[in-house]
């Protein structure tokens, strides 16, 4: 694996590396080193498919065992992003060990820039705590399009084709569990069913929640996990929530993976927007071991979403009312209000369209 770094990287880890010859760009990463909410950060970018990986916070005994943290950083990033453990072995032994090198082209120096610059524009999604910050790199990777096969693709749809293409194995096989959420309302039946990498965080769980109910992310929410149907810790996405007082434990949402707690515990409440009330019971139906994709995938779901700001199911019936009559005097003014807020039918090929890119 040729490692193409950049002057001050050189300078940085004490290397003066002669320019190395590539035979395949797959296995060919363009490096830099930059300071991101002022601690060291490493970028490694693909040279074939501008897929990025991303070492934070790296200290001087770091660099000195630079190799094996960038080896692991690869490896790490592979298997949160949903790919198999055969892939990513097949990856390095192919790759073979690590040989620096100057960096080859104005082309990548210039692809390694976009990816550093995407990294700074990110910073707020850095975890202190971790060297690999896997999450930032699923964010740039599913942000920047490449010009690929006649077609314009994120980097991480080209990098795993191109494994695909040179090891003949499937790249993506995780586990994933399959969830049916239910919008708890006395007078409506509004419920999705949908797959979710095992490996995603609580924030992504949100996310999917956010896309397959169609919210549009105004308001606060919070995932309490029950136990037998007692409320057991409740995760929240603010600092302000810590100090409330309630009965259970309260976490912040930094991170925190869905198997930390699914499929232990088999029920969790979703809620959103805390004055309409809005709660969606999440329960683990299924656990596959053998899921063929690395995003959140809509397998069924009925009824509609009611619109944001509606005032909770009194005000939702309402407007269904009015929306059910167009001679009602109101029905007009509500319509142009529910365009507004952007409030349509549920649609699952539009839904499973946006929860590829989360």
């Amino acid at each position: 694996m040729i490692i193409n770094c950049t002057k001050k990287l050189q300078d940085e880890i004490g290397i003066k590396p002669m320019l190395m010859p590539v035979e395949n760009p797959l296995f060919s990463w363009h490096t830099n080193i930059l300071r991101i909410n002022r601690r060291k950060t490493i970028v490694l970018v693909n040279d074939a498919s501008r897929y990025t990986v991303i070492l934070y916070g790296l200290k001087a005994k770091d660099l000195k065992n630079i190799k094996e943290l960038i080896i692991y950083a690869i490896k790490q990033t592979l298997l949160d992003d949903g790919v198999s453990i055969k892939m990513i072995n097949e990856y390095m032994k192919n790759a073979g060990d690590i040989i620096f090198s100057k960096t080859q082209s104005r082309s990548n120096v210039a692809k390694l820039n976009k990816s550093s610059e995407a990294a700074e524009i990110f910073y707020s999604y850095y975890i202190e705590e971790s060297t690999i910050q896997t999450s930032v790199s699923k964010k740039i990777n599913r942000s920047i399009f490449v010009e690929y096969g006649g077609e314009h693709k994120y980097p991480y749809e080209c990098f795993y084709e191109q494994l695909e293409e040179n090891f003949n194995l499937p790249t993506i096989r995780c586990k994933a569990l399959e969830l049916k959420v239910t919008m708890e309302l006395e007078n409506f039946d509004v419920w999705r069913k949908v797959m979710v990498p095992l490996n995603f965080t609580f924030e992504e769980l949100h996310e999917v929640m956010q896309i397959i109910f169609d919210w549009k992310d105004y308001h606060l929410h919070d995932f309490i996990i029950l136990d037998n149907n007692q409320p057991y810790i409740d995760i929240v996405e603010s600092e302000e929530e810590l100090v409330f007082e309630i009965d259970i434990p309260v976490i912040l949402n930094k991170n925190i993976k869905i198997a930390n707690y699914l499929p232990k515990y088999k029920k969790v409440n979703y809620r959103y927007d805390f004055g309409d009330g809005w709660q969606h019971i999440i329960k683990v139906e299924n656990l596959s071991f053998d899921y063929n994709k690395n995003y959140a995938y809509c397998l069924d779901g009925e009824g509609n979403t009611p619109p944001e700001n509606v005032g909770g199911e009194d005000g939702y019936a309402e407007f269904i009312k009015i929306m059910d009559d167009p001679t009602c005097e109101e029905y007009e003014n509500t319509k142009l209000w529910a365009e507004s807020q952007w409030y349509k039918s549920f649609d699952m090929d539009l839904v499973n369209r946006r929860l590829k890119n989360i």
